[in-house]
């Protein structure tokens, strides 16, 4: 039964690890990405796909600044981004209806505006 134990957590151990290994080497993405309301956006300003959209996108009301900087997906929560700065405001863009999550986020750096997409549909 120790025997069973042992072995049990060793697999466990070895299982986890490789987990994390390969967690991290997933997360370690040079993706321009940011968390918010647990949610994460992804820049879609320069997309070919875009380009003609992007135009219809306004600033609206702040909804916060980034807090901090991660380069992995284990650390990036709320107010989190892979690329921007911290202190970089981030507004909701004119398409976000009240009580929703936003589809679209602006962030707004000394250069210009990055409009940042939501991965994953309201649920």
């Amino acid at each position: 039964m120790k025997r069973f134990i042992k072995v049990s957590l060793s697999i466990c151990i070895l299982v986890f690890g490789g987990f994390v290994a390969a967690s991290s080497g997933l997360l370690k993405l040079d993706k321009d990405i940011i968390k918010y309301e647990g949610r994460i956006y992804s820049n879609i300003t320069e997309l070919d796909w875009f380009e003609k959209e992007k135009n219809k996108y306004q600033k609206g009301e702040g909804i916060g600044e980034i807090k901090r900087i991660s380069k992995s997906f284990l650390t990036l929560w709320n107010f989190s981004a892979t690329k921007l700065p911290k202190g970089t405001a981030l507004y909701h863009t004119n398409d976000t209806k009240e009580g929703m999550k936003p589809l679209i986020i602006l962030a707004e750096t000394e250069d210009r505006g990055i409009l940042y997409y939501r991965w994953l549909p309201e649920e």
